[in-house]
């Protein structure tokens, strides 16, 4: 997908979770501008879910996330789904379980 390129084929798409004055933020190599959330479990989640859906599409995915002191405390990864289970799961329903 186009989308994916912008960060570079051979680079993860990373996904930060930091904290910021009044909340937390997630920033992504792929938007222009964070996402803000009052929440850090929050902010977390959907840098998961970011992660997730990149890896989906097929692209390598990184989320690294920071404490109140902004210390990092973990980073995940999310490896590109392969072509074939992507293609598979756009696929409709095979003709045995249509009848």
């Amino acid at each position: 997908m186009a989308w994916l390129e912008k960060a570079g084929a051979a680079l993860d798409n990373v996904v930060t979770v930091t904290p910021v004055e009044g909340g937390w933020s997630v920033t992504s190599s792929l938007a222009d501008h964070p996402l803000m959330f009052f929440s850090g479990a929050q902010a977390e989640a959907k840098a998961r879910s970011l992660a997730q859906l990149i890896a989906s599409a097929g692209g390598d995915a990184q989320v690294i996330v920071h404490d109140r002191r902004n210390a990092l405390i973990g980073t995940v990864r999310y490896f590109a789904a392969e072509d074939e289970v992507r293609h598979s799961a756009a696929v409709g329903p095979t003709s045995a379980a249509a009848s």
